[in-house]
Protein backbone atom coordinates (compact mmCIF):
# COMPACT_ATOMS: atom_id res chain seq x y z
CA UNK A 1 0.00 0.00 0.00
CA UNK A 2 2.74 2.51 0.82
CA UNK A 3 4.72 2.08 -2.53
CA UNK A 4 1.21 2.58 -4.53
CA UNK A 5 0.58 5.34 -2.41
CA UNK A 6 3.82 7.17 -2.89
CA UNK A 7 3.04 6.40 -6.51
CA UNK A 8 -0.30 8.10 -6.32
CA UNK A 9 1.67 10.93 -4.95
CA UNK A 10 4.21 11.21 -7.88
CA UNK A 11 1.46 11.46 -9.74
CA UNK A 12 -0.25 14.16 -8.28
CA UNK A 13 2.65 16.17 -8.08
CA UNK A 14 3.67 16.01 -11.42
CA UNK A 15 0.58 16.65 -13.04
CA UNK A 16 0.66 20.07 -10.61
CA UNK A 17 4.21 20.68 -11.99
CA UNK A 18 2.39 20.28 -15.63
CA UNK A 19 -0.54 22.63 -14.31
CA UNK A 20 1.72 25.04 -13.51
CA UNK A 21 3.75 25.18 -16.26
CA UNK A 22 1.20 26.39 -18.33
CA UNK A 23 0.67 29.83 -16.73
CA UNK A 24 1.79 32.47 -18.49
CA UNK A 25 3.47 34.20 -15.89
CA UNK A 26 6.04 31.72 -15.36
CA UNK A 27 6.77 31.21 -19.26
CA UNK A 28 9.75 32.93 -20.55
CA UNK A 29 9.14 36.41 -21.93
CA UNK A 30 9.32 36.47 -25.81
CA UNK A 31 12.55 38.13 -26.86
CA UNK A 32 12.14 41.40 -28.64
CA UNK A 33 13.15 40.88 -32.51
CA UNK A 34 14.00 45.21 -32.33
CA UNK A 35 16.00 46.70 -30.00
CA UNK A 36 14.66 50.57 -29.76
CA UNK A 37 17.40 52.97 -28.98
CA UNK A 38 16.68 56.53 -28.08
CA UNK A 39 18.71 59.14 -30.62
CA UNK A 40 17.58 62.76 -29.83
CA UNK A 41 15.28 64.63 -28.03
CA UNK A 42 14.56 68.34 -28.50
CA UNK A 43 14.87 69.46 -25.17
CA UNK A 44 17.81 68.60 -22.84
CA UNK A 45 18.27 67.13 -19.41
CA UNK A 46 17.99 70.32 -17.40
CA UNK A 47 17.30 72.75 -20.65
CA UNK A 48 16.06 76.11 -19.75
CA UNK A 49 13.62 76.67 -21.77
CA UNK A 50 10.50 79.55 -23.37
CA UNK A 51 7.49 78.36 -22.04
CA UNK A 52 5.56 80.15 -25.45
CA UNK A 53 7.18 79.16 -28.04
CA UNK A 54 8.22 75.65 -26.35
CA UNK A 55 5.05 73.61 -26.92
CA UNK A 56 6.54 69.69 -28.26
CA UNK A 57 9.07 67.48 -27.08
CA UNK A 58 10.17 65.36 -29.92
CA UNK A 59 11.72 61.90 -29.47
CA UNK A 60 13.73 60.70 -32.51
CA UNK A 61 14.27 56.59 -32.09
CA UNK A 62 16.22 54.68 -34.29
CA UNK A 63 13.43 52.76 -35.75
CA UNK A 64 9.67 53.24 -36.55
CA UNK A 65 7.41 53.43 -33.00
CA UNK A 66 3.79 54.03 -31.93
CA UNK A 67 2.30 55.09 -28.65
CA UNK A 68 0.35 52.90 -26.76
CA UNK A 69 -1.99 55.26 -25.41
CA UNK A 70 -0.69 55.35 -21.99
CA UNK A 71 2.03 55.75 -20.02
CA UNK A 72 3.23 59.06 -20.21
CA UNK A 73 2.83 61.74 -17.57
CA UNK A 74 4.07 65.90 -17.56
CA UNK A 75 4.61 66.55 -13.94
CA UNK A 76 2.47 63.17 -12.52
CA UNK A 77 -0.31 64.28 -15.11
CA UNK A 78 -1.04 62.13 -18.23
CA UNK A 79 -0.04 63.34 -21.64
CA UNK A 80 -1.55 61.68 -24.87
CA UNK A 81 1.54 61.47 -27.41
CA UNK A 82 1.48 60.80 -31.42
CA UNK A 83 3.43 59.76 -33.94
CA UNK A 84 5.43 62.67 -35.64
CA UNK A 85 3.80 63.22 -38.67
CA UNK A 86 7.30 63.97 -40.46
CA UNK A 87 8.74 60.49 -39.81
CA UNK A 88 7.89 57.28 -38.16
CA UNK A 89 10.43 57.21 -36.46
CA UNK A 90 9.67 60.09 -33.89
CA UNK A 91 7.05 60.57 -31.23
CA UNK A 92 5.41 64.65 -30.64
CA UNK A 93 4.58 64.90 -26.71
CA UNK A 94 2.49 67.76 -26.55
CA UNK A 95 3.78 70.38 -23.86
CA UNK A 96 1.33 73.11 -22.24
CA UNK A 97 3.95 75.02 -20.20
CA UNK A 98 4.06 78.04 -18.31
CA UNK A 99 7.04 80.32 -17.25
CA UNK A 100 9.35 80.04 -14.07
CA UNK A 101 8.32 76.48 -13.36
CA UNK A 102 10.22 73.40 -13.33
CA UNK A 103 8.98 70.38 -15.24
CA UNK A 104 9.09 66.45 -14.71
CA UNK A 105 8.21 64.36 -18.14
CA UNK A 106 8.03 60.66 -17.50
CA UNK A 107 7.87 58.09 -20.64
CA UNK A 108 6.97 54.63 -18.67
CA UNK A 109 8.25 50.94 -20.48
CA UNK A 110 5.33 50.00 -22.67
CA UNK A 111 3.88 53.24 -23.66
CA UNK A 112 6.39 53.47 -26.81
CA UNK A 113 6.74 49.72 -28.89
CA UNK A 114 8.12 49.11 -32.08
CA UNK A 115 5.64 49.46 -34.95
CA UNK A 116 6.57 45.92 -35.99
CA UNK A 117 6.81 44.04 -32.76
CA UNK A 118 4.20 45.40 -29.63
CA UNK A 119 7.15 43.14 -27.36
CA UNK A 120 9.99 45.58 -28.10
CA UNK A 121 9.55 48.68 -26.27
CA UNK A 122 11.54 51.86 -25.62
CA UNK A 123 13.20 51.80 -22.39
CA UNK A 124 11.63 54.25 -19.28
CA UNK A 125 12.61 57.81 -20.11
CA UNK A 126 12.94 60.63 -17.46
CA UNK A 127 13.30 64.63 -18.41
CA UNK A 128 14.00 67.43 -16.09
CA UNK A 129 13.93 70.82 -17.47
CA UNK A 130 12.63 74.31 -16.37
CA UNK A 131 10.86 77.26 -17.89
CA UNK A 132 12.34 80.86 -18.73
CA UNK A 133 10.49 83.61 -16.84
CA UNK A 134 8.72 86.09 -19.29
CA UNK A 135 9.41 89.42 -20.17
CA UNK A 136 9.29 91.41 -16.80
CA UNK A 137 7.31 94.35 -16.93
CA UNK A 138 9.55 97.71 -17.04
CA UNK A 139 8.73 100.86 -16.15
CA UNK A 140 11.13 103.50 -17.43
CA UNK A 141 12.76 106.01 -19.57
CA UNK A 142 14.04 102.93 -22.15
CA UNK A 143 10.38 101.75 -22.15
CA UNK A 144 8.70 105.08 -22.67
CA UNK A 145 10.82 105.94 -25.68
CA UNK A 146 10.23 102.53 -27.46
CA UNK A 147 6.59 103.19 -27.18
CA UNK A 148 7.28 106.71 -28.52
CA UNK A 149 9.11 105.35 -31.63
CA UNK A 150 6.75 102.44 -32.44
CA UNK A 151 6.50 101.03 -35.41
CA UNK A 152 8.78 102.63 -37.78
CA UNK A 153 9.85 102.56 -41.56
CA UNK A 154 13.02 102.81 -43.93
CA UNK A 155 13.63 105.17 -46.93
CA UNK A 156 15.89 102.69 -47.94
CA UNK A 157 17.81 102.83 -51.11
CA UNK A 158 17.16 106.35 -51.67
CA UNK A 159 19.54 108.55 -50.04
CA UNK A 160 21.46 105.75 -49.26
CA UNK A 161 22.98 104.92 -52.79
CA UNK A 162 26.08 104.87 -52.98
CA UNK A 163 28.82 105.18 -56.19
CA UNK A 164 31.97 103.90 -53.49
CA UNK A 165 33.27 107.33 -54.48
CA UNK A 166 34.01 110.46 -53.12
CA UNK A 167 31.97 113.39 -54.62
CA UNK A 168 30.63 111.52 -56.87
CA UNK A 169 26.97 110.41 -57.35
CA UNK A 170 25.92 107.16 -58.48
CA UNK A 171 25.36 107.73 -61.73
CA UNK A 172 21.77 105.78 -61.80
CA UNK A 173 20.67 108.07 -59.27
CA UNK A 174 18.56 106.83 -56.09
CA UNK A 175 17.90 103.08 -56.43
CA UNK A 176 14.65 103.53 -55.58
CA UNK A 177 13.47 105.49 -58.67
CA UNK A 178 11.61 107.57 -56.50
CA UNK A 179 11.28 111.38 -55.79
CA UNK A 180 10.08 111.90 -52.63
CA UNK A 181 7.02 114.59 -51.78
CA UNK A 182 5.43 115.40 -48.83
CA UNK A 183 2.64 113.23 -49.65
CA UNK A 184 4.96 110.36 -48.77
CA UNK A 185 5.17 111.23 -44.82
CA UNK A 186 2.35 112.46 -44.39
CA UNK A 187 0.52 109.03 -46.04
CA UNK A 188 3.27 107.13 -43.76
CA UNK A 189 2.06 108.74 -40.57
CA UNK A 190 -2.34 108.02 -41.48
CA UNK A 191 -1.16 104.14 -41.89
CA UNK A 192 0.35 104.20 -38.37
CA UNK A 193 3.82 104.58 -38.88
CA UNK A 194 5.29 106.62 -35.67
CA UNK A 195 9.12 106.61 -36.87
CA UNK A 196 11.04 106.73 -40.53
CA UNK A 197 14.48 105.87 -40.56
CA UNK A 198 16.38 107.83 -43.17
CA UNK A 199 19.45 106.57 -44.27
CA UNK A 200 21.96 108.59 -46.01
CA UNK A 201 25.37 108.41 -47.89
CA UNK A 202 27.33 111.61 -47.26
CA UNK A 203 30.74 110.62 -49.00
CA UNK A 204 29.86 110.80 -52.52
CA UNK A 205 28.79 114.30 -52.09
CA UNK A 206 32.15 115.09 -50.45
CA UNK A 207 34.53 116.64 -52.21
CA UNK A 208 38.04 115.03 -51.88
CA UNK A 209 40.39 117.85 -52.54
CA UNK A 210 38.51 119.96 -49.50
CA UNK A 211 40.51 119.75 -46.29
CA UNK A 212 36.92 120.18 -44.39
CA UNK A 213 34.89 117.30 -46.61
CA UNK A 214 32.04 120.01 -47.15
CA UNK A 215 29.32 118.26 -48.07
CA UNK A 216 26.96 119.20 -51.20
CA UNK A 217 24.82 122.02 -50.08
CA UNK A 218 22.37 121.04 -52.67
CA UNK A 219 22.23 117.31 -51.25
CA UNK A 220 22.02 118.83 -47.67
CA UNK A 221 18.99 120.90 -48.68
CA UNK A 222 17.51 117.48 -50.07
CA UNK A 223 18.02 115.42 -47.05
CA UNK A 224 16.51 118.60 -44.56
CA UNK A 225 13.57 119.00 -46.97
CA UNK A 226 12.40 115.69 -46.16
CA UNK A 227 13.56 115.66 -42.58
CA UNK A 228 11.38 118.71 -42.12
CA UNK A 229 8.10 117.23 -44.35
CA UNK A 230 8.52 114.52 -41.57
CA UNK A 231 8.51 116.47 -39.03
CA UNK A 232 5.43 118.46 -40.19
CA UNK A 233 3.74 114.96 -40.49
CA UNK A 234 4.56 114.64 -37.02
CA UNK A 235 6.74 111.78 -37.10
CA UNK A 236 9.94 110.55 -35.69
CA UNK A 237 13.13 110.66 -37.74
CA UNK A 238 16.34 108.85 -37.26
CA UNK A 239 19.10 110.38 -39.42
CA UNK A 240 22.32 108.46 -39.65
CA UNK A 241 25.74 107.78 -41.80
CA UNK A 242 25.04 105.00 -43.94
CA UNK A 243 26.68 103.28 -46.65
CA UNK A 244 30.09 105.70 -46.38
CA UNK A 245 31.94 102.28 -45.14
CA UNK A 246 33.93 102.51 -48.55
CA UNK A 247 35.84 105.11 -46.45
CA UNK A 248 35.30 103.99 -42.85
CA UNK A 249 37.35 101.13 -43.39
CA UNK A 250 37.35 99.61 -39.97
CA UNK A 251 39.78 96.54 -41.23
CA UNK A 252 42.54 99.01 -41.86
CA UNK A 253 41.73 101.28 -39.23
CA UNK A 254 42.31 98.80 -36.62
CA UNK A 255 45.84 97.81 -37.96
CA UNK A 256 47.29 101.13 -38.97
CA UNK A 257 47.09 104.46 -36.38
CA UNK A 258 47.93 106.67 -39.19
CA UNK A 259 44.80 105.86 -41.36
CA UNK A 260 42.56 105.67 -38.12
CA UNK A 261 43.27 109.12 -37.12
CA UNK A 262 42.60 110.01 -41.13
CA UNK A 263 38.97 108.33 -40.65
CA UNK A 264 38.37 109.97 -37.11
CA UNK A 265 38.94 113.46 -38.78
CA UNK A 266 36.60 112.65 -41.29
CA UNK A 267 34.17 111.26 -39.07
CA UNK A 268 34.43 114.40 -36.96
CA UNK A 269 34.30 116.94 -40.09
CA UNK A 270 31.10 114.89 -41.65
CA UNK A 271 29.23 114.81 -37.90
CA UNK A 272 29.64 118.19 -37.17
CA UNK A 273 27.88 119.48 -40.41
CA UNK A 274 25.43 117.09 -40.43
CA UNK A 275 24.50 118.27 -36.46
CA UNK A 276 25.30 121.62 -37.17
CA UNK A 277 22.65 121.66 -39.69
CA UNK A 278 20.04 120.26 -37.57
CA UNK A 279 20.97 121.42 -34.28
CA UNK A 280 17.73 123.46 -33.74
CA UNK A 281 15.61 120.87 -34.47
CA UNK A 282 13.18 119.33 -31.41
CA UNK A 283 13.44 116.03 -30.09
CA UNK A 284 11.52 114.25 -33.14
CA UNK A 285 14.76 113.98 -34.40
CA UNK A 286 17.35 111.37 -33.35
CA UNK A 287 20.92 110.79 -34.69
CA UNK A 288 22.24 107.54 -35.74
CA UNK A 289 26.09 107.23 -35.58
CA UNK A 290 26.56 104.39 -38.36
CA UNK A 291 24.76 101.60 -39.82
CA UNK A 292 26.73 98.77 -40.13
CA UNK A 293 30.00 99.16 -39.99
CA UNK A 294 32.33 95.68 -40.56
CA UNK A 295 35.24 94.52 -42.29
CA UNK A 296 32.71 92.69 -44.77
CA UNK A 297 32.79 89.59 -43.72
CA UNK A 298 29.49 90.51 -41.84
CA UNK A 299 31.20 89.34 -37.97
CA UNK A 300 33.06 86.36 -39.76
CA UNK A 301 35.63 88.15 -40.81
CA UNK A 302 39.23 89.69 -39.05
CA UNK A 303 37.57 90.78 -36.10
CA UNK A 304 37.16 87.04 -34.51
CA UNK A 305 41.09 86.84 -34.81
CA UNK A 306 42.59 90.34 -34.21
CA UNK A 307 42.14 90.47 -30.81
CA UNK A 308 39.28 93.00 -30.63
CA UNK A 309 41.19 95.60 -32.62
CA UNK A 310 37.89 96.19 -34.63
CA UNK A 311 35.37 96.07 -31.63
CA UNK A 312 38.05 98.74 -29.83
CA UNK A 313 38.28 100.80 -33.05
CA UNK A 314 34.20 101.00 -33.36
CA UNK A 315 33.98 101.74 -29.73
CA UNK A 316 36.16 104.45 -30.65
CA UNK A 317 34.38 106.06 -33.50
CA UNK A 318 31.42 105.69 -31.68
CA UNK A 319 32.37 107.62 -28.88
CA UNK A 320 33.78 110.30 -31.13
CA UNK A 321 30.53 110.68 -33.07
CA UNK A 322 28.92 111.47 -29.27
CA UNK A 323 31.57 113.95 -28.61
CA UNK A 324 31.14 115.75 -31.55
CA UNK A 325 27.09 115.83 -32.03
CA UNK A 326 27.23 117.24 -28.06
CA UNK A 327 29.65 120.09 -28.94
CA UNK A 328 27.54 121.60 -31.43
CA UNK A 329 25.55 122.27 -28.59
CA UNK A 330 21.37 123.87 -28.95
CA UNK A 331 18.94 120.93 -29.13
CA UNK A 332 21.91 118.40 -30.30
CA UNK A 333 23.37 118.99 -26.16
CA UNK A 334 20.67 116.26 -25.26
CA UNK A 335 19.45 115.02 -28.35
CA UNK A 336 18.98 110.73 -28.55
CA UNK A 337 21.73 108.90 -30.03
CA UNK A 338 22.06 105.67 -31.41
CA UNK A 339 25.24 104.02 -31.35
CA UNK A 340 25.96 100.51 -33.30
CA UNK A 341 27.34 97.36 -32.58
CA UNK A 342 29.83 95.92 -34.60
CA UNK A 343 28.25 94.67 -37.97
CA UNK A 344 24.63 96.28 -35.70
CA UNK A 345 24.49 92.67 -35.11
CA UNK A 346 22.80 91.88 -31.74
CA UNK A 347 25.13 88.94 -31.09
CA UNK A 348 27.60 91.70 -30.74
CA UNK A 349 25.69 94.10 -29.06
CA UNK A 350 25.27 91.46 -26.43
CA UNK A 351 29.34 90.73 -26.18
CA UNK A 352 31.34 92.24 -23.29
CA UNK A 353 33.42 93.76 -26.42
CA UNK A 354 30.37 96.35 -27.18
CA UNK A 355 31.01 99.58 -24.94
CA UNK A 356 28.71 102.38 -24.70
CA UNK A 357 29.93 105.59 -25.17
CA UNK A 358 30.21 108.01 -21.97
CA UNK A 359 27.48 110.82 -22.16
CA UNK A 360 26.57 113.80 -19.71
CA UNK A 361 23.56 113.64 -21.17
CA UNK A 362 23.11 109.67 -20.75
CA UNK A 363 21.13 109.74 -24.02
CA UNK A 364 22.63 106.69 -25.53
CA UNK A 365 20.70 103.99 -27.63
CA UNK A 366 22.07 100.75 -28.88
CA UNK A 367 21.54 100.50 -32.67
CA UNK A 368 21.07 96.64 -33.69
CA UNK A 369 19.44 94.73 -36.84
CA UNK A 370 17.39 91.49 -37.32
CA UNK A 371 17.21 89.05 -40.41
CA UNK A 372 17.61 86.19 -38.86
CA UNK A 373 18.10 83.56 -40.70
CA UNK A 374 19.20 85.02 -43.83
CA UNK A 375 18.85 82.26 -45.81
CA UNK A 376 15.04 83.09 -45.47
CA UNK A 377 14.39 86.67 -44.92
CA UNK A 378 16.93 87.94 -47.66
CA UNK A 379 16.70 85.90 -50.60
CA UNK A 380 13.73 84.06 -51.99
CA UNK A 381 13.25 80.19 -51.52
CA UNK A 382 17.12 79.72 -51.30
CA UNK A 383 18.66 76.32 -50.95
CA UNK A 384 15.00 74.98 -49.78
CA UNK A 385 15.02 77.16 -46.97
CA UNK A 386 11.15 78.25 -47.66
CA UNK A 387 9.43 78.10 -44.26
CA UNK A 388 10.05 79.57 -40.98
CA UNK A 389 9.56 78.52 -37.56
CA UNK A 390 7.86 75.07 -35.38
CA UNK A 391 5.49 73.87 -38.22
CA UNK A 392 7.57 74.64 -41.34
CA UNK A 393 9.18 71.62 -43.25
CA UNK A 394 11.98 73.21 -44.73
CA UNK A 395 13.62 75.69 -42.14
CA UNK A 396 16.85 76.20 -40.35
CA UNK A 397 17.22 74.80 -37.57
CA UNK A 398 18.10 76.49 -34.30
CA UNK A 399 16.89 79.94 -35.78
CA UNK A 400 12.99 80.01 -35.15
CA UNK A 401 10.89 81.38 -32.44
CA UNK A 402 13.03 80.28 -29.54
CA UNK A 403 16.37 81.98 -31.28
CA UNK A 404 13.67 85.16 -31.47
CA UNK A 405 12.56 85.30 -28.40
CA UNK A 406 16.13 84.16 -26.66
CA UNK A 407 18.00 87.51 -28.16
CA UNK A 408 15.28 90.11 -27.74
CA UNK A 409 15.23 88.80 -24.14
CA UNK A 410 18.89 89.18 -23.87
CA UNK A 411 18.93 92.39 -25.20
CA UNK A 412 16.30 93.57 -22.51
CA UNK A 413 18.28 92.04 -19.58
CA UNK A 414 21.41 93.72 -20.63
CA UNK A 415 20.57 97.17 -21.72
CA UNK A 416 16.27 98.04 -21.39
CA UNK A 417 16.16 96.62 -18.06
CA UNK A 418 19.17 98.81 -17.02
CA UNK A 419 17.18 102.09 -18.80
CA UNK A 420 19.39 102.03 -21.92
CA UNK A 421 17.35 102.13 -24.74
CA UNK A 422 17.77 99.69 -27.77
CA UNK A 423 16.04 99.86 -30.87
CA UNK A 424 16.23 97.50 -34.24
CA UNK A 425 16.87 100.19 -36.95
CA UNK A 426 16.32 97.52 -39.72
CA UNK A 427 14.42 94.35 -40.12
CA UNK A 428 12.21 92.42 -42.80
CA UNK A 429 11.66 89.83 -44.72
CA UNK A 430 11.96 89.67 -48.68
CA UNK A 431 8.85 88.86 -50.81
CA UNK A 432 8.82 85.01 -51.64
CA UNK A 433 8.02 83.34 -55.04
CA UNK A 434 5.19 80.92 -53.45
CA UNK A 435 2.06 81.19 -51.98
CA UNK A 436 3.32 79.00 -49.11
CA UNK A 437 6.66 80.93 -48.18
CA UNK A 438 4.80 83.99 -48.53
CA UNK A 439 2.57 82.32 -45.28
CA UNK A 440 5.54 81.92 -43.29
CA UNK A 441 7.04 85.38 -44.40
CA UNK A 442 3.92 86.89 -42.42
CA UNK A 443 4.04 85.00 -39.89
CA UNK A 444 7.90 85.78 -39.54
CA UNK A 445 6.73 89.27 -39.99
CA UNK A 446 4.27 88.98 -37.01
CA UNK A 447 6.11 86.77 -34.69
CA UNK A 448 9.03 89.64 -34.76
CA UNK A 449 7.27 92.28 -34.00
CA UNK A 450 5.33 90.67 -31.74
CA UNK A 451 8.49 89.47 -30.02
CA UNK A 452 10.11 93.33 -29.91
CA UNK A 453 6.85 94.82 -28.53
CA UNK A 454 6.86 92.05 -25.61
CA UNK A 455 10.62 92.98 -24.69
CA UNK A 456 9.85 96.70 -25.55
CA UNK A 457 12.20 96.63 -28.75
CA UNK A 458 10.85 99.03 -31.24
CA UNK A 459 11.08 97.79 -34.73
CA UNK A 460 12.03 99.55 -38.25
CA UNK A 461 10.85 97.64 -41.45
CA UNK A 462 13.43 97.71 -44.40
CA UNK A 463 12.02 98.85 -47.38
CA UNK A 464 13.58 99.47 -50.66
CA UNK A 465 11.02 100.16 -53.24
CA UNK A 466 11.77 100.37 -56.81
CA UNK A 467 9.26 101.46 -59.42
CA UNK A 468 10.58 99.34 -61.86
CA UNK A 469 12.12 96.27 -59.75
CA UNK A 470 10.57 96.41 -56.80
CA UNK A 471 14.18 96.12 -55.29
CA UNK A 472 17.68 95.41 -56.39
CA UNK A 473 18.82 91.77 -56.61
CA UNK A 474 17.00 88.67 -54.28
CA UNK A 475 16.37 91.44 -52.11
CA UNK A 476 12.69 92.56 -52.47
CA UNK A 477 11.11 94.58 -49.87
CA UNK A 478 8.70 96.73 -50.90
CA UNK A 479 5.40 98.39 -49.10
CA UNK A 480 5.13 101.88 -49.60
CA UNK A 481 5.38 104.00 -52.75
CA UNK A 482 8.43 105.95 -51.80
CA UNK A 483 6.70 108.74 -53.78
CA UNK A 484 3.47 109.42 -52.12
CA UNK A 485 3.17 106.25 -49.44
CA UNK A 486 0.46 105.22 -51.06
CA UNK A 487 0.61 100.86 -50.68
CA UNK A 488 2.27 99.03 -52.79
CA UNK A 489 -0.13 96.17 -54.22
CA UNK A 490 -1.17 93.92 -51.57
CA UNK A 491 1.30 95.00 -48.48
CA UNK A 492 -1.43 96.92 -46.82
CA UNK A 493 -2.74 93.63 -44.76
CA UNK A 494 0.58 92.97 -43.78
CA UNK A 495 1.71 96.57 -42.70
CA UNK A 496 -1.83 97.07 -40.68
CA UNK A 497 -0.79 93.18 -38.87
CA UNK A 498 2.77 94.49 -38.46
CA UNK A 499 1.73 97.70 -36.68
CA UNK A 500 -0.44 95.69 -34.62
CA UNK A 501 1.76 93.36 -33.48
CA UNK A 502 4.74 95.99 -32.68
CA UNK A 503 2.05 98.03 -30.83
CA UNK A 504 -0.99 96.60 -29.23
CA UNK A 505 -1.53 96.09 -25.34
CA UNK A 506 -4.17 93.60 -26.25
CA UNK A 507 -3.42 91.54 -23.28
CA UNK A 508 -5.00 88.38 -25.05
CA UNK A 509 -2.75 89.25 -27.93
CA UNK A 510 0.64 87.31 -27.27
CA UNK A 511 3.44 85.55 -28.81
CA UNK A 512 2.08 81.86 -27.65
CA UNK A 513 -1.23 83.26 -29.60
CA UNK A 514 0.22 84.24 -32.71
CA UNK A 515 2.34 80.48 -32.24
CA UNK A 516 -0.54 78.71 -31.89
CA UNK A 517 -1.60 80.13 -35.18
CA UNK A 518 1.27 79.29 -37.46
CA UNK A 519 0.78 78.44 -40.85
CA UNK A 520 0.50 74.10 -41.13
Amino acid sequence: MRKIYQFLMLVASMTMFSCGSSNSNNEPEPTPSVNIILRSQSINEGAEVDAASTTVLTLDYNTTVRVTGSGITLNGTAVTAKSNAKTAMSVDIPLDLKEAKSYTLKVEKGAIVSTTDANSSASEFTLNFTTKEGAKPLDNDAVVLAKLLGWGWNLGNHFDTSSGKDGEPNQWGYWDNATPTAALYTNLKAAGVRTVRIPVTWGNYQNPNDPNWTIDAAFMAEVKQNVEWAEAAGLNVILNIHHDEYWTDIKTAAINATKNDEIKDRIEKTWKQIAEAFKDKGDFLFFEAFNEVQDGKWGWGDNKTDGGKQYNTLNEWNQLVVNTIRATGSKNAKRWIGVPAYASNPIFALENSFKLPTDAANRIMVSVHFYDPSSFTLTPVKDNISDWGHTGNNNVTGSNEEHVVEIFQKLQEKFIAKNIPVYIGEYGCVIHTTDRANLFRNYYLEYVCRAAHTYNLPVVLWDNWDAKTQGGGDEHHYYFNHNDGTYYSGAESIVKTMIKAATSNDANYTLKSIYNNAPK
